[in-house]
Formats: structure tokens, C-alpha cells, sequence
């Protein structure tokens, strides 16, 4: 494993660690985490960024910043919005993995999970970068419930911002909800969205509208037992997208060995198979 700085143009040090493909090089891929963590669930010993590589594809694992070892900025004292991973973190990230590599960017794939696939959909749809050449969605969708949506999200939703509202920053790790807070201007963005029941940037442009622009070959995952991304959730943003293919659905009920829930599709070794169907999408059409 290699790691690296790359910096933003605002200034922010990025952490990039590469995991380098053993044997030839199929495909080469970055790979992007949720909101409340950072990027170690996926390189845990004998875990998923290594079973890609020993299968031949190059990994790169992103955080973002204010995650992981991408500080400063930090949390409690930071000012940042979605708009900083779209404009700021992903451009960066994937011209530094392109130029490392040494390929051409739009021979990147792209794995997202929960807010990294937001923040992909979101770039790759407002062509703020170019399509990937494979898409991949795991666990992605946003809670956009309106004023009369399911009360239980609504709620969850007003508390969130009531607490990061009181402390300026939301204590994830003092709730033990992830290994990572959040800022108070991330927050107020996502639970606006929760409130308007869309999904859009300062400007007012939709980012769900936006997503017919993407050119990728797409998949979606998502783990049946997975309470804060159900297959519909998803759906909300794999149907938008022209070149997607029929979500994936990870459960004992379809032959999985497990009932996946948001994070154990990349920590369950018993999921290997699906890992397998990962690393075959990547590569087909090489």
C-alpha cells in the first residue's frame, strides 16, 4: 500500500492510499466511503481493497476531507458543504489516481458508497468531471421524505440538525454512530434537502435531474438489510440514470449468505462472491 497527498486547489491535503494490482492490471479503480467514517473499512487486513488487487485492479481509497487522515480541516472548527467534495476533493482525487496510475482519467472506475456515490452522481451528472468507465453505486441514496414524508425519518432528520445546531458540529463518535463527525454546514445542506424533498445545489439546479447526463456503465448495490438505504431509496437515483443496469440486491433471500446492511458489503467475508461479481464488471469489456 502507498499513500499519497494530493492537495486541492483551496488548499486542503487529501489522503489517497493506493493498493496496487497484483499481476497485469485489469482495471483500476477508486473508491470513495460514507458519511460519519473513513476509508479504513475497506482496507482492512485480507479485507475488500486487497481481495481487488489480488484479483488484478488497481484500488485507490479517498477520504474526505475533515475524514480520516484528510485533516485539517476539522469538524468541530470546520466550514465545508457537499459542494467541497464535488468541486474540491473528487477532481483532485481522480486526476491524482489518473496521473499516478498513468491513464487517462476517463479510464477511471468509480466506486461510491452512501455519500461517495452521491458525490460521484453528483460531478459525473453536472459534468463537473467526465463519466467513468464503469459507475458503481453501493448503498446510495438520500433520505428526501418533504414536508410529508415518513414521520420517522423526519424526525431523525430534525434531531440531527437540532444537535449539530446546539454544539456547532455533529458528535457522530460521541453517539457512536460512525467513526467520524460532521460539520455544522454539511449538515444544515443535507437536512435542507430532507426538508425541500430535493436534492439541489446552492444555485437551485437539481442534482437528481442532472443524473440523465451520466455516460457510465452503471450498477447499483444495496444490502436487504440495510435500514438507511432500502433497494426503493436507491432506486431514486439508479432510475435516473440512462446507462444503468438492474440494482443489485444483496440478501439470504436472492442466495447471499447474508442480509447486507451499509457496511458489512464491504467488511463480510461471507460476501466474497459478491466481490467477485464486482471485480467481473469492472473488467468485462477490457
Amino acid at each position: 500500500m502507498e499513500e499519497h497527498f494530493p492537495e486541492t486547489p483551496d488548499g486542503v491535503r487529501l489522503s489517497l492510499r493506493r493498493f496496487p494490482a497484483e499481476g497485469t492490471r485489469k482495471a483500476c479503480c477508486l473508491c470513495t466511503h460514507a458519511m460519519m467514517s473513513d476509508s479504513r473499512y475497506f482496507s482492512k487486513k485480507n479485507g475488500f481493497a486487497e481481495y481487488l488487487s489480488r484479483a488484478g485492479v488497481e484500488v485507490f481509497l479517498l477520504d474526505w476531507r475533515g475524514h480520516g487522515k484528510s485533516v485539517p480541516p476539522f469538524p468541530k472548527d470546520g466550514d465545508w458543504t457537499f459542494e467541497s467534495y464535488v468541486l474540491q476533493d473528487l477532481p483532485t482525487a481522480m486526476r491524482a489516481a489518473a496521473k499516478i496510475a498513468q491513464i487517462e482519467i476517463t479510464e477511471l472506475c468509480y466506486l461510491g458508497h452512501s455519500l461517495g456515490g452521491l458525490v460521484g452522481l453528483a460531478a459525473f451528472g453536472t459534468e463537473v468531471l467526465p463519466s467513468p468507465r464503469k459507475l458503481s453505486l453501493w448503498a446510495t441514496s438520500l433520505w428526501l421524505p418533504g414536508e410529508k414524508g415518513p414521520w420517522k425519518r423526519r424526525m431523525m432528520m430534525a434531531g440531527y440538525e437540532a444537535t449539530t445546531r446546539l454544539l456547532g458540529f455533529a458528535p457522530i463518535r460521541l453517539f457512536r454512530m460512525g467513526s467520524n463527525d460532521e460539520p455544522a454546514s454539511y449538515v444544515r445542506q443535507l437536512t435542507s434537502w430532507a426538508k425541500d424533498g430535493d436534492w439541489k445545489r446552492p444555485d437551485g439546479q437539481s442534482y437528481l435531474l442532472s443524473l440523465s447526463n451520466i455516460k457510465s456503465d452503471t450498477w447499483a448495490v444495496t444490502g436487504l438489510g440495510d435500514e438507511l438505504s432500502s433497494p426503493n431509496d436507491a432506486a431514486t437515483m439508479q432510475r435516473r440514470i440512462p446507462g444503468a443496469r438492474p440494482i443489485r440486491r444483496v440478501g439470504c433471500a436472492l442466495g447471499d449468505a447474508i442480509d447486507a446492511d451499509h457496511f458489512t458489503l464491504f467488511t463480510a467475508r461471507e460476501l466474497h462472491p459478491l466481490w467477485d461479481e464486482f471485480i467481473h464488471f469492472l473488467v468485462e469489456d477490457e
